[in-house]
């Protein structure tokens, strides 16, 4: 919580900075959105349970945002963005794990991840003064609390051969942890804008390897992401 707690405290440090730096204008606007983002895991433990696409059945691994922030002069923007994380895809392959019985070859049959980033983020426009279309990308750094669970149904066998079946098992697992991220993006400025957004989102995992569970097995759940999202500013 120590770091959950020094995310925020930076975040509010350097929003404070730039507004005493800078005089709040006539332009500081309200604005609010909702966005569709692509997650591609980089840690392959988790991306090969929760690949980024699922040939078999055309499922993506995705995430639904939300955003309300306010933009001070079009050089500076705060926000609360919550979103939610979710995916039902399971990769073909299994993995062992090892109890007291030995180690025993788990092949999932049924997945069920899903997990809630309640991130404060802030964003700089850097290229407002050019007049080309630089003057609408921006860079930014976010972080926050983040919930997790995850289920998971396994068939268990001796071992990857998968012709000594043991039985069935199911586990879960829910808990929160923190997250951070950078940001590079695009956005128009108009009433019904629209944006397009890079990020690298970091999420450490600690959770203790006991759990036949990928949120167990796996050291994080870093992602690279590519957003799509409507902007109403007010």
């Amino acid at each position: 919580m120590k770091k959950l707690f020094l995310i925020y405290l930076l975040i509010f440090m350097s929003v404070n900075a730039e507004s005493q730096i800078k005089e709040r204008s006539s332009s500081t606007s309200v604005y609010a959105g909702i966005g569709y983002k692509f997650v591609f895991l980089t840690n392959p433990t988790a991306r090969n349970a929760y690949p980024f696409f699922q040939l078999s059945n055309g499922d993506f691994l995705k995430e639904l945002d939300g955003f309300i922030g306010v933009s001070f002069n079009e050089k500076v923007a705060v926000e609360f963005s919550p979103a939610y994380l979710f995916s039902n895809s399971l990769s073909s392959d299994g993995f062992y794990f090892e109890d007291s019985r030995g180690s025993i070859f788990y092949y999932p049959v049924q997945t069920s991840l899903f997990a809630v980033p309640l991130n404060a983020r802030v964003k700089f426009y850097p290229f407002t003064e050019s007049k080309s279309s630089l003057n609408k990308v921006y860079l930014g750094v976010g972080g926050g609390a983040m919930y997790i669970e995850e289920e998971i149904t396994s068939q268990l066998y001796v071992d990857i051969s998968r012709e000594n079946y043991i039985g069935v098992r199911s586990y879960q697992n829910d808990f929160w942890t923190y997250n951070y991220e950078i940001l590079l993006g695009i956005k128009s400025f108009s009433m019904i804008g629209f944006g397009f957004e890079l990020s690298y989102r970091f999420v450490p995992l600690d959770q203790p390897k006991t759990i036949p569970l990928v949120t167990s097995l796996s050291g994080n759940l870093n992602s690279a992401n590519f957003m799509a999202n409507i902007i109403f500013t007010f």
